[in-house]
């Protein structure tokens, strides 16, 4: 299925004719998800890509818009959503230019690939067998099965130059049932914390895991980057019933304002979004949420913040005060800061 919507992606990202076209329907979520990511990163490579909501756009508006040269590109790639909103006689209409597109001249084509998401459509719909004739990609969004999840989260992983324990990661699929959008969120999460050359074993899994509140205090820091003051005392409160230890929720907001004053640098701030993620050593999306937080902070700013974070640690390591009051006195100091 997934290797099925790469394929697509790749043939789109060629850009070249002949036209093809991929349908994706069914119920599954996380494959429409994935589509999505395949288009944005496609968008990232300067593709020129439209979309259009069936829900909200009539056919011969759709066709008459798509037929149109982009005013940024020669070609175009074509998103539409929800076709299965579209009456028996309009999908008659669409399965015809499709079929239309597929004999035009090269230099005739301005769409290259359209891809079609419908949740809500029939796999006996003619739709589905017309694009199966005429040897387009039909693809069924259905539930992954355990062992293709935890071959792609693996692989997530590896590419992290991060390693994981087979038995962990096992335990981690069939207790959250395969559902691959909350394991690539949680091992995400897991990613972050032991960083490259680390590895996710069943230590990390209990100090980060779902079931735990240490994942929180990822969430945590960006209520306090972001200036979200009752986010951030509410989360607090959390992480203080889940009994996360007060160092490491201190030890991990440092590195986020470490990060954060690193990214506003002007040696770092001019790279590209990629080169951001290497230099930092850090996933793609942690780079795209510090980016945008750090408009937050000058340079300065987030000095004073690591000050107060670092007389916090004497405090909890000196036990000064209780655990309860330094945390909180912390989340006011760095609200007080902006």
């Amino acid at each position: 299925m997934l290797d099925t919507l790469v394929q697509s992606l790749r043939a789109a990202a060629a850009a070249e004719p002949p036209f093809g076209c991929c349908l994706l329907y069914g119920e599954e979520r996380y494959p429409y998800e994935f589509l999505n990511r395949g288009l944005t990163r496609l968008v990232e490579l300067d593709h020129t890509i439209e979309t259009y909501d069936a829900a909200s756009i009539t056919l011969p508006e759709f066709l008459a818009s798509v037929s149109a040269p982009s005013l940024f590109a020669r070609r175009k790639i074509v998103h539409l959503k929800n076709s299965h909103n579209y009456q028996k006689k309009d999908l008659e209409k669409l399965l015809k230019w499709l079929e239309t597109q597929t004999v035009l001249d090269p230099e005739s084509v301005v769409v290259t690939y359209l891809f079609m998401s419908a949740s809500g459509l029939d796999g006996r719909s003619r739709l589905v067998s017309r694009l199966k004739k005429n040897k387009f990609k039909v693809v069924k969004s259905d539930k992954l099965k355990p062992y293709e999840v935890e071959g792609r989260l693996k692989k997530r992983v590896q590419a992290a130059d991060i390693a994981i324990d087979g038995q962990v990661l096992n335990a981690l699929v069939h207790l959250h049932e395969a559902n691959l959008t909350l394991l690539e969120q949680e091992v995400d999460k897991m990613m972050l914390y032991v960083g490259p050359k680390g590895c996710i074993d069943h230590k990390v899994v209990d100090l980060l895991g779902i079931d735990g509140g240490g994942g929180n205090v990822f969430t945590f820091g960006d209520a306090l980057s972001e200036g979200r003051l009752v986010d951030a005392l509410i989360i607090l409160d959390i992480l203080k019933r889940a009994r996360t230890e007060s160092i490491l929720i201190i030890a991990m907001i440092s590195r986020q304002f470490r990060l954060l004053s690193r990214i506003g640098s002007p040696e770092v701030s001019r790279l590209s979004p990629a080169d951001m993620a290497k230099v930092l050593k850090v996933p793609d999306f942690v780079v795209k949420k510090l980016v945008r937080q750090v408009k937050r902070w000058s340079a300065p700013g987030c000095a004073e913040v690591l000050t107060v974070l670092h007389d916090a640690d004497i405090a909890l390591k000196s036990s000064q005060l209780p655990k309860e009051i330094i945390l909180e006195r912390v989340v006011l100091k760095i609200a007080a800061l902006r």
